[in-house]
């Protein structure tokens, strides 16, 4: 059953994609949000595994050349759109609380498998595994694990997003047991909890001293400010579309940082971790 087993944020180190890997993804980079079966799997599955997440903006920011608005390419446009969608949902999750499940921790944990970790999963079919418009996904694997545009956009915004990263999955815990601030679940206004370590706390019980749940309303109006940042984000990357400010140049790292973890972006920017 999705959800049954905790996910696991990536460890701080390089993804190495699998040729298959860039393969899939290129292709659902080429449109398959579009479809709107996709979309209901993705708001059930809330996106992919921690790992594809990454890889999902890697793949993006790595192989697309090419675009308009100021940047012209190497930007995570589709990632942005995604997870504008999956923020909402999200938050629309949290802000029902225990109305989603039983459990304190439902409304955080998929109830699909990551889409991507499916299709790797299934029988191979007979014939040449073809990339889309047949593209070499051998070079753009190799292409993609270089993750020069990733770790540029990484480390350019460090201190934009540093602040607000996990501090449990940077080992920046303040003391045991206070969900990472003491305050809802490291929802306050600086750093907060991932929702793999918000759904961990959940579970645990020391989210919020008084209430484990009391912090998700909280949770569901940052999400949602989120996906307006997101939302801007999208439209920058656009010819007629207004300039992106820091937080806004920030908010797909953000986003992805909450739905799979810090620590990618941190090793890509070059960021101390502490033991966690």
């Amino acid at each position: 059953m999705a959800g049954s087993v905790p996910e696991l944020p990536l460890p701080g180190a390089p993804l190495l994609l699998a040729t298959e890997e860039v393969r899939l993804l290129w292709s659902f980079v080429h449109g398959d949000i579009m479809s709107a079966p996709m979309r209901t799997w993705l708001r059930a599955s809330l996106g992919f595994c921690p790992r594809h997440t990454w890889a999902y903006a890697v793949v993006e920011v790595e192989l697309w050349e090419s675009g308009v608005g100021a940047r012209g390419g190497h930007q995570p446009f589709d990632v942005s759109v995604l997870y504008e969608d999956l923020c909402r949902e999200a938050a629309s999750r949290l802000a029902r609380g225990r109305a989603w499940g039983r459990r304190p921790d439902a409304a955080l944990l998929p109830s699909r498998p990551c889409y991507l970790c499916t299709q790797l999963a299934a029988p191979a079919r007979e014939g040449l595994a073809i990339g889309y418009a047949n593209s070499n996904s051998v070079a753009l694997a190799a292409e993609a694990n270089l993750a020069r545009h990733t770790r540029h956009w990484c480390s350019a915004t460090l201190d934009t997003w540093e602040p607000l990263a996990c501090p449990a999955c940077l080992g920046r815990l303040a003391g045991a047991g206070d969900g990472g601030n003491g305050r809802g679940g490291g929802v306050d206004d600086g750093a907060w909890l991932c929702r793999l370590h918000l759904a961990e706390a959940l579970r645990a019980g020391r989210a919020d001293d008084a209430d484990p749940a009391a912090g998700l309303p909280a949770a569901a109006r940052r999400l949602n400010r989120l996906a307006d940042r997101l939302g801007a984000f999208a439209e920058s990357m656009t010819a007629a579309g207004p300039p992106a400010d820091a937080e806004v140049e920030t908010s797909w790292i953000v986003a992805l940082g909450f739905f799979a973890g810090w620590r990618f972006p941190a090793y890509l920017a070059g960021a101390a971790v502490g033991e966690g």
